[in-house]
């Protein structure tokens, strides 16, 4: 508690009024009121005789107070610091989800990456008779894909729905010739978003 505070709360512990305790410490009484509203600071001399009056030590009655004031400082400045490092995380995360990379907020707050984002994407575009076994985009722009399709349409279709969505072009694409036991062809295919498609 600060000084103000203690000084009351230690008066009214010992059932005194302030007249009282402004007679036993020597000083007036307007003095002592001013003292308790935190309107006024005690000379050393006040502080002695107050403190005897109420038989407590002078440290008794700063001590607490400025141990609470420092500690609300720091409270409070740690409490400021903390809150524009929030605002700054917030907004470093905001400017890469809407600026940057083509994501949600939560993708980036998960850490998601923008190439992780289309791989799910080019994932999700495999229509029937078309099984992704791997996407792989470590730079976020070129990507191999391999799985098995039912024929070499599938693969088109599937083809196409990727560049329907990103634009780019694919730069290999190799279909086995011999289907597996189910009748699935091993295919994979080089894509790059950003290449252009040739004429």
């Amino acid at each position: 508690m600060p000084f103000h505070e203690n000084l009351r709360t230690l008066r009214l512990a010992r059932g005194l009024t302030q007249p009282l305790l402004a007679e036993k410490a020597g000083i007036e009484q307007s003095y002592l009121s001013k003292l308790e509203n935190g309107r006024s600071k005690p000379s050393e001399d006040v502080l002695t005789r107050l403190a005897q009056a109420l038989e407590v030590k002078p440290d008794t009655l700063t001590q607490d107070g400025e141990e609470d004031e420092g500690r609300s400082r720091r409270w409070r400045r740690a409490g400021f610091g903390a809150a524009t490092a929030a605002v700054l995380v917030v907004s470093f995360l905001a400017g890469r989800a809407t600026a940057v990379y083509p994501l949600s907020f939560g993708q980036v707050i998960t850490g998601a990456g923008a190439a992780e984002n289309t791989t799910q994407e080019i994932l999700g575009l495999a229509p029937a008779g078309v099984q992704v076994m791997d996407v792989n985009g470590p730079h976020g722009t070129h990507f191999y894909i391999e799985g098995f399709a039912s024929g070499q349409p599938a693969v088109t279709g599937y083809m196409d729905a990727i560049r329907k969505r990103f634009g780019g072009s694919f730069m290999n694409v190799r279909i086995s010739p011999n289907a597996d036991s189910a009748g699935m062809r091993h295919f994979e295919l080089d894509y790059d978003k950003r290449a252009s498609v040739a004429p």
